[in-house]
């Protein structure tokens, strides 16, 4: 308001500046008293009991604008943005947007100083959670920065970007207690204290035929907080250290340029960059052992030079070469090189090395699309992607992906859209002489390929359909469906399934009430094949191919998710000077697991089916009425209901210590052990507009 009574004013004198907009003042109030953990209802909003404050403003003069909006004020999610300048001289922009990402409320820790970096606790095993603390883990984010951009040289615009990412708190995380999965684990509150820094200047020239722009671009991340130390209790109640993200410097120079009106009616757009990629970290050299006392772990180094290049270049062509006809012809290359150090560890348990990861792609691909008659339209396309990468299963894929389509449009009030898209992987596996025998566990490498570059026949099919059967009714439908099967694989997926049909239907009524709903219904299932060795000495032990017997056996498993979402809401015009507004969303998650063994075996590890496989529920009701008072003033008043339910088979019988012979016992904080709830929420507004 002080911006209204005083600036505002000065430039109405000299410049025609006139300012308006409006001012919200409000209150919220939520029950949530029934939620264990309410984290997951605040887990990227502020829902706390208070004060509702937020702002809209828009000024426009001869030479001058201005634009400004604010919201929750004062809160953990408060947004502000200020937009600006003076007609073709300059514009700038200025932004701050706040997040608090809450992870956990009301867990507990055996550890003292929780999310510090010298997480302590008295001598293991600590099994009596009574003596435990409390414990809250999340983090608040705040991205403030903006830009300015000089137009005043028209056609050359020179712009600067400017910003800093700031995150303070906790996160979630956990560590092994020893080297192997029986040591037992703690979870843990890593300690967060990140900035990020960036800079981009860019200049460039821009008419009716021709864009073309340069910048460069410097990112700097710093974490105060490299690593901590925590009391580990299978380690003689040793203090052992985690190591989290290391300080890091990214920068960037690109380039691109567009050439419009070209021959047969072509634009040609070209853009390249490069960057690189830095940090440096203090290796360690020496770990616990089982007594709580040092060990060395022998690096062939003692620090570690992180540094990754990277180099694009992208070409494309869209032409008309003829009536009725678009072309489109493109090339992609990307390059990454990983010239990080080379780390060698020579420990009592062999040598490790780490693993670098360079690749580079080559892609081209050309589409065209024909125009048969004014409501037919037919398309087709090829694409081809060679992969070279620096790895030790894969070293090369070729995708090869071609497409048709199909969109029809001969009637006015229907317009529908098919395409059919195949994809071709060819994989070079390296691995396929790995291993002595069916005896060595190296051997069983051959059988199991990662499915991600593994050799792929994919078929997708997508249909769109657009229905106004009148004037006032609006229905679209959405159809998708992908197949993927990996072939030779042995071990590992083998295939997986996905489904997707979308509908909306709208109805607008002649007195101004609007009435909307959707449904969305996704099936996913994976198939996968794996294989226990519970005697290593067995013959053909490692060999998919060999007999089965009660130790040493094939089994499959089926992973299916099924996915509901609905919706509706309702728009009516109660009063001429009084909106009703109500709208109910569900959102339905059903996982399950089947297996399937080469025999009924008896065994302790044989798997059995799980029904409940991360099974969620939301449901959601919002009512809210507007009414306005006068031109000036308007009343605001909602009531909202929010129930989250949660049921998987890993999180039955939830406890917080899980007790082990020879002090290799884990510890649990509650995270996600109770994410339900069921919230009731009244808010109100009232909004004055000048």
């Amino acid at each position: 308001m002080r911006f209204q009574s005083c600036t505002a004013p000065a430039l109405a004198q000299s410049d025609g500046f006139q300012l308006g907009g409006s001012v919200s003042v409000g209150g919220i109030r939520v029950d949530d008293g029934d939620a264990v953990d309410a984290s997951k209802l605040n887990e990227y909003r502020d829902l706390s009991n208070g004060l509702l404050t937020g702002f809209d403003l828009t000024g426009r003069g001869n030479r001058y604008w201005l634009n400004a909006f604010g919201e929750n004020l004062g809160r953990d999610d408060m947004y502000l943005t200020a937009r600006g300048g003076v007609y073709d001289v300059f514009r700038y922009r200025i932004s701050s947007d706040s997040l608090k990402h809450n992870f956990l409320f009301n867990g507990i820790t055996p550890y003292d100083n929780a999310g510090s970096t010298n997480q302590t606790s008295p001598a293991f095993p600590r099994l009596d959670t009574a003596t435990w603390n409390g414990l809250e883990i999340g983090y608040k984010r705040r991205d403030t920065g903006g830009f300015v951009e000089l137009q005043a040289l028209n056609p050359w615009y020179f712009r600067a970007d400017a910003s800093q990412v700031t995150t303070t708190g906790t996160k979630p995380g956990a560590s092994s207690q020893g080297l192997s999965p029986t040591n037992g684990f703690v979870e843990l509150a890593f300690p967060v204290e990140y900035k990020t820094k960036n800079t981009t200047l860019e200049a460039g020239y821009n008419t009716k035929t021709i864009h073309a722009a340069i910048s460069w671009m410097l990112s700097k991340f710093d974490n105060d907080h490299e690593s901590f130390n925590w009391t580990n209790g299978f380690l003689g109640n040793g203090t052992d250290t985690s190591y989290l993200g290391p300080d890091n410097k990214y920068s960037r120079l690109a380039g691109n340029a567009t050439f419009r009106k070209l021959p047969l009616g072509s634009t040609l757009a070209v853009r390249f960059t490069k960057d690189e990629l830095e940090s440096n970290a203090a290796l360690a050299t020496t770990v616990l052992n089982t007594a709580g006392a040092i060990a060395q772990t022998g690096p062939n180094v003692g620090s570690f030079n992180g540094k990754v290049d990277n180099e694009t270049f992208t070409a494309a062509l869209a032409s008309a070469p003829a009536r009725n006809l678009d072309t489109r012809m493109y090339y992609n290359y990307y390059k990454r090189d990983d010239k990080s150090t080379r780390i060698e560890y020579n420990s009592a348990l062999g040598v490790f090395d780490n693993e670098p990861f360079s690749y580079k792609k080559n892609n081209w691909g050309i589409d065209a699309f024909y125009k048969i008659n004014r409501g037919n339209r037919l398309g087709a396309g090829y694409d081809y992607l060679d992969t070279k990468r620096e790895r030790f299963d894969f070293d090369r894929t070729k995708d090869k992906r071609f497409f048709v389509e199909y969109k029809n449009s001969m009637m006015d009030n229907l317009a529908a859209r098919v395409k059919y898209t195949s994809l071709k992987r060819d994989s070079d596996f390296l691995l396929a002489n790995d291993g002595v025998d069916a005896n060595d566990r190296l051997f069983w490498n051959r059988f199991l390929q990662a499915f991600d570059a593994a050799n792929l026949d994919q078929d997708q099919w997508k249909l769109t359909l657009d229905f106004n059967p009148v004037d006032v009714v609006d229905i679209s439908v959405e159809a998708f469906s992908k197949k993927n099967k990996y072939r030779d694989q042995i071990l590992g997926r083998l295939k997986d399934d996905r489904r997707e049909i979308y509908v909306s239907a709208s109805y607008v009524a002649p007195a101004g009430a609007r009435f909307t709903v959707f449904g969305d219904v996704e099936d996913v299932k994976y198939d996968s094949r794996h294989r226990v060795v519970g005697t290593a000495t067995a013959p053909g032990a490692y060999d998919p191919s060999t007999a089965p017997t009660a130790t040493n056996y094939n089994w499959e498993g089926t992973a299916k998710d099924r996915n509901w979402a609905f919706g509706v809401a309702v728009e009516v015009p109660v009063m001429p000077r009084l909106m009703l507004k109500v709208s109910a969303m569900q959102y339905k998650t059903d996982g399950s697991v089947d297996f399937a063994s080469q025999q009924a075996v008896t065994s302790p590890t044989y798997p059995v089916p799980i029904s409940l496989y991360d099974d969620t529920k939301r449901t959601s009701l919002n009512v809210r009425a507007v009414f306005e008072l006068d031109k000036k003033v308007s009343i605001t008043g909602g009531y909202a209901h929010e129930r989250f339910t949660f049921n998987d088979a890993g999180y039955e019988g939830y406890r917080n210590t899980i007790p082990a012979a020879n002090r290799a016992d884990s510890y649990l904080t509650g995270l996600y052990a109770n994410p339900q709830y069921k919230a009731n929420i009244i808010y109100g507004l009232v909004t004055y507009r000048f």
